[in-house]
């Protein structure tokens, strides 16, 4: 067999230091050049990933893209990477790496008449530890990447069995050091050949001008045919794992980092925006489902297929990482704007055509005519109550509020029974009418419930108010202390057990991040400590029977943070709503908590177990430790010391600082500055599914929706879903794409196989869900792969 497979590609930055339209254009280019070699040489073959790239040819030069076509069919063009472009590995959810494979090796199957075999990810900055079992559910069994490199990660081979915690596996091979080897970088090449002689094993050595474009040239090309023997010629990625004998392979069984650890917390937009775009796809995906099966709403496939191929495009690694330019983010705002308004237009679509349904009590025509509509709405109001119908998009009931913009003075559910209401401040200015109410409410797993607000009728039950002082909250579950000269968190004690669930720890510190460049290349951490935001200034902002709410202000030179700390009646866990003013450059934002031990941390589809001390680090929507759990809602990454993990909230870098210290002038611009809002919650920590379950509450709240006098057939609650046991946690529920059938999505968190019948809108399923894996399944309970084809 061959001892060195020469790979031509181009690895293709289609945004980094230039803008989209650039890489339209070199795209088109690199295509061009790469089918041009292949007339000029009869053995050149080309690999090359990403199905955005292949649309954009099929759209703009359709010649080319039946060129590509052709040579597919030959054999000489490899599609690899069956995503839709190569992606942060770290930060996007688990659902979005399945839209990635969903979304592109249909398109593949559909336009090529095949399915990439290889993972390709060469330039991504570290690679989390479910990507195994996330390759394996999209038909891929080989792995190609380059970083984190031998200096970032050592191991004494390139060729290795990956590892998830579920079993799956594949055949990972990284690059050695460099994806665009041309014939100036010799050196590079000796040092691929002594490691063949080393250990015996066959390597790939990847050739083409990348980044901007370019591909292999044809100097290149006729360098690598005169030094070598015709048998180690031209290949491709998948001929190479079709060749490497993989027996005895090692085996790695962890998450494959570290590269550029500032990259988890660059650029707060883009940040923000995704996890707000991600969820809220998921949330129009579920709801539409619920509405086409309640009342026959048309689900809008190709219009949220759209909106994903937004949010898979702005989760390429330059762009979700945080280091491209500037003017690269206003590109990716319009992607993020075109999704929530595609999303948002279908949930309010869809809950709209629910409520129309549901039988709220019809008024007199009579009374219509005689009153008029304002009038006849007002007593309509004080005879059946207004109807607020409370939508929950998740696979389990909420206990939880809703606000509303009504004027309310009794609040009934479903049953009549009277439960208490608040009136807190609202967003608006109108003379005296400032506030809007906010009520408890409880409401059945994917489904809904119908409340009634009263605005006159007087309330007929009194119930008692939260405690909120200027250093403490309390409810009957909680005790939440404030430290008077920090104004930080000092205890937490849960009520009925007595448990200390945090006790000191808690800070808002700043570190002097001027060494580091947007990657934070070469720095395993963000700097030292060169500041702490102080000088509290405490407000009992809301105190009622609902909720209490204590505002505390403090400053750190002209930069200023407000968190507005919640407790809701009868909720175990403390709501901390952000606002930040960070006027600093070259300094770092980050919140610390209580930690010991390790700390566990969500990942795509999973979670990791880390040590302490080990430098910035990736997390999703919530990390644990020593017994606190923090959920968020818009942040990546945090470190940690000996007794804290230390959340990062946001940086004061330079836009696209790529190695730039000494070239740094008053021409750059500043990520972060200004006004930013954050969200998080702290809890204790049970299970990891209990964490799953509580950060999606806070991603993706009940929505609320002000409804008027009508019949229909519809009762006044549902329930969707039910049967789920509590280690499965569904991530997915949507319209199949080839016909009206429902696709259900589910990860076991805890280890422990579950066989249960899953009850989903009338219909029941049995589920048989594995060990720490992904499944996915029709409603029959056939076993699907990401594609929605038999697994």
């Amino acid at each position: 067999m061959k001892k060195m497979y020469w790979i031509g590609n181009a690895h293709l930055d289609p945004v980094w230091l230039w803008r989209w339209q650039d890489g339209y254009s070199e795209v088109l280019a690199t295509f061009r050049s790469a089918l041009d070699r292949m007339k000029e040489t009869e053995d050149f073959k080309f690999t090359s990933a990403c199905a955005v790239y292949y649309q954009w040819i099929e759209k703009t030069d359709p010649e080319m893209f039946e060129e590509i076509k052709q040579r597919v069919k030959e054999g000489r063009w490899n599609i690899t990477g069956g995503w839709f472009l190569q992606p942060d590995c770290n930060i996007p959810a688990g659902e979005s790496f399945a839209r990635h494979t969903l979304l592109s090796q249909r398109y593949f199957k559909d336009k090529f008449g095949v399915t990439a075999k290889s993972g390709y990810n060469v330039d991504s900055f570290g690679h989390n530890a479910s990507l195994p079992m996330i390759l394996r559910a999209g038909g891929m069994e080989n792995y190609v990447y380059m970083r984190p490199g031998p200096h970032e990660k050592a191991q004494d081979f390139d060729l290795f069995q990956w590892k998830s915690a579920d079993g799956s596996a594949v055949t990972a091979f990284r690059i050695h050091d460099c994806y665009n080897l041309d014939e100036n970088q010799t050196n590079l090449e000796d040092k691929i050949r002594e490691d063949i002689k080393k250990d015996g094993q066959p390597r790939m050595a990847f050739f083409g001008v990348g980044n901007h474009g370019g591909g292999p040239t044809a100097r290149t090309i006729d360098y690598i045919k005169g030094k070598n023997e015709p048998d180690d010629l031209f290949s491709t990625v998948d001929e190479y794992f079709a060749d490497v004998d993989k027996a005895d392979l090692p085996v790695v069984s962890e998450e494959l980092q570290h590269h550029a650890r500032g990259c988890y917390s660059a650029t707060s937009f883009v940040k923000t925006m995704n996890r707000r775009c991600e969820e809220n796809l998921l949330a129009a995906e579920r709801y539409c489902t619920l509405a086409n099966h309640l009342v026959g709403y048309s689900y809008p496939q190709k219009k949220l297929n759209k909106a994903w191929k937004n949010v898979l495009f702005n989760q390429f690694h330059d762009i979700l990482a945080g280091c491209s330019i500037e003017s690269a983010y206003t590109d990716a705002s319009y992607l993020y704007g075109e999704t929530m308004s595609i999303t948002e237009q279908a949930i309010n679509g869809a809950l709209q055509a629910i409520c129309r349904k549901i039988d709220t009590g019809a008024g007199s025509e009579t009374g219509y005519k005689l009153l008029g509509m304002e009038h006849f709405l007002v007593w309509e109001h004080e005879k059946l109550g207004m109807p607020i119908v409370v939508f929950n998009q998740h696979a389990f009931p909420v206990k939880d509020t809703v606000t509303v913009r009504v004027s309310a003075s009794r609040v009934t559910d479903d049953e009549g029974n009277e439960i208490p209401f608040q009136n807190v401040r609202g967003e608006h200015l109108n003379g005296g009418d400032i506030y809007v109410v906010t009520f408890p409410v409880e409401i059945p797993a994917f489904g809904y419930r119908v409340y009634r607000v009263f605005p006159l009728t007087p309330a007929g039950k009194e119930f008692p108010k939260l405690i909120a002082t200027e250093h403490s909250l309390e409810n009957e579950s909680l005790r939440v202390e404030f430290d008077a000269q920090s104004g930080e968190i000092c205890r937490i004690t849960d009520k009925k057990s007595g448990r200390i669930i945090a006790e000191g720890g808690m800070s808002t510190i700043v570190t002097d991040e001027t060494e580091c460049d947007t990657w934070a290349h070469g720095h395993d951490d963000l700097g030292e400590v060169c500041g702490q935001f102080g000088n509290p200034q405490f407000k009992v902002v809301e105190q009622g029977a609902v909720c209490a709410t204590l505002s505390v202000t403090t400053s750190y030179n002209d930069s200023t943070l407000t968190r507005y700390y919640t407790l809701k009646a009868d909720s175990d866990e403390v709501h901390v709503r952000g606002e930040v003013n960070f006027r600093e450059c070259h300094k770092a934002l980050k919140i610390t908590f209580p930690a010991k031990d390790n700390i566990t941390c969500e990942i795509p589809y999973g979670t990791v177990t880390r040590e302490l001390c080990k430098g910035e680090e990736p997390f999703g929507k919530w990390f644990a430790s020593n017994g606190l759990c923090v959920a968020n809602s818009n942040k990546y990454g945090y470190d940690s010391t000996a007794d804290t993990v230390r959340m990062t909230v946001q940086r004061g870098a330079i836009y696209a600082d790529h190695y730039g210290q000494p070239y740094r002038d008053s021409h750059c611009h500043f990520m972060d500055r200004g006004p930013q809002y954050f969200s998080y919650t702290l809890f204790a920590y049970t299970t990891a599914a209990d964490a799953h379950r509580r950060a999606a509450i806070l991603q993706a709240p009940l929505r609320a929706v002000n409804d008027t006098f009508h019949h229909g057939p519809l009762a006044e609650r549902y329930e969707g879903l039910s049967g789920c046991v509590d280690n499965v946690v569904i991530t997915a529920i949507k319209q199949a794409e080839d016909s009206e059938d429902t696709i259900i999505r589910y990860l076991e968190t805890e280890g422990q196989s579950a066989d249960f019948a899953l009850q989903l809108l009338g219909k029941s399923t049995t589920v048989n869900a594995a060990p720490f894996a992904v499944q996915t399944i029709d409603q029959t309970g056939k076993l699907l792969n990401f594609m929605e084809w038999d697994s």
